[in-house]
């Protein structure tokens, strides 16, 4: 077990007392990823499941729903049994290279970006985990500021300071076109659609 599944597993059980229920924000994300009707969606860190219920009605076909701590799979498998979502304890990076898996049409990255260290093993997983003309968003439902507060008690072997949109963005525009940018008091997002080769 890392450092990161450790820390989150401790926190599980109380993380949704903590962090918002699913809701309008979280359909903002969806849209603003391009999550469309029959759409094959790829959730990376999805903690106890918060973006399940807004993909679903965006009209995700299928889920695949990753996340480090087994205890937060443990806690979203078991609120959700009915959605069509498979729950999964991976990284993403190892989870890339995996043979056999399908390409998704979105992968969402919410609430989780500072978390995944390597940023470009990162960028190169999720491109090979996209289809042609696939999109990503990586979001967060706060300020940089917000979030990088939040984050400041947090064991640097857990988590890594938030920049800019702008210069976050800068290592994924190789693989990707980069179309949305929002960096404001109390939203922060980018994303865009896989190159083609």
């Amino acid at each position: 077990m890392n450092e990161i599944e450790a820390y989150f597993d401790e926190k599980a059980p109380e993380w949704d007392t903590h962090c918002d229920c699913p809701g309008i924000k979280h359909m903002a994300v969806a849209h603003i990823a391009g999550v469309t009707e029959g759409a094959r969606v790829l959730d990376v860190g999805c903690g106890t499941g918060v973006m399940e219920p807004a993909l679903c009605a965006c009209g995700a076909k299928s889920i695949v729903a990753l996340d480090l701590s087994e205890k937060m799979i443990e806690i979203a498998s078991s609120k959700y049994p009915s959605m069509p979502v498979t729950f999964e304890q991976a990284c993403v990076i190892e989870y890339a290279t995996r043979d056999g898996i399908d390409p998704f049409d979105v992968v969402v990255i919410y609430n989780a970006y500072p978390h995944i260290l390597d940023k470009e093993a990162l960028v190169s997983a999720v491109s090979r985990l996209l289809a042609p003309r696939g999109r990503f968003l990586v979001a967060h439902g706060a300020s940089k500021e917000m979030i990088n507060a939040h984050h400041a008690d947090v064991p640097e072997n857990v988590t890594s300071g938030l920049k800019s949109a702008e210069e976050e963005s800068a290592i994924w525009r190789d693989s990707f076109e980069i179309d949305v940018l929002v960096d404001t008091p109390h939203f922060y997002c980018f994303g865009g659609s896989k190159r083609e080769a």
